[in-house]
């Protein structure tokens, strides 16, 4: 579902409203499973109690209980950035067609985090996606960059 210009502002005023900078997840690159769902899922830490769904929804939602995604710590952005390039990042990407395999959270959560569009998840099947052997999307990072470069 593509989000208009009027709701992209709409979802960017309700990332202000749940942020919380004294959080420990405020900014962080978080995962989660579901119970009875085999896969892993990906957003952008806001506060305590909620996290920006960074897959289907493209919306701040309530949920407390989250990882810290590990091995990023080197290569990820301070929160206050990433918060940024959250906001940013629905702009360019809110028409982006979401499929489990080619483009999914795990992409879009670790571009804004680490500019990395990689998913680890549909790696193993990079070539049926049009993915780089490393799990990366192959346009992600080049437009998102350009997209920054001219904001």
């Amino acid at each position: 579902m593509a989000l208009s210009l009027d709701q992209i502002e709409k979802t960017i005023e309700a990332i202000d409203c749940w942020t919380d900078s004294l959080s420990s997840q405020y900014g962080r690159l978080l995962n989660w499973q579901n119970p009875s769902d085999p896969f892993w899922h990906y957003g952008i830490g806001l506060s305590d109690t909620h996290i920006f769904d960074t897959g289907r929804g493209l919306c701040p939602f309530k949920r407390s209980e989250a990882n810290f995604v590990i091995g990023i710590e080197d290569i990820a952005f301070p929160p206050d950035q990433t918060i940024k390039r959250l906001k940013q990042a629905l702009y360019v990407f809110a028409d982006w067609e979401y499929t489990l395999p080619g483009w999914n959270c795990e992409h879009l959560g670790r571009l804004i985090a680490t500019d990395q569009p990689r998913c680890y998840q549909s790696r193993p099947i990079w070539w049926l996606c049009n993915m780089t052997p490393e799990g990366d999307h192959k346009t992600a990072r080049q437009i998102f960059q350009d997209y920054l470069r001219c904001t």
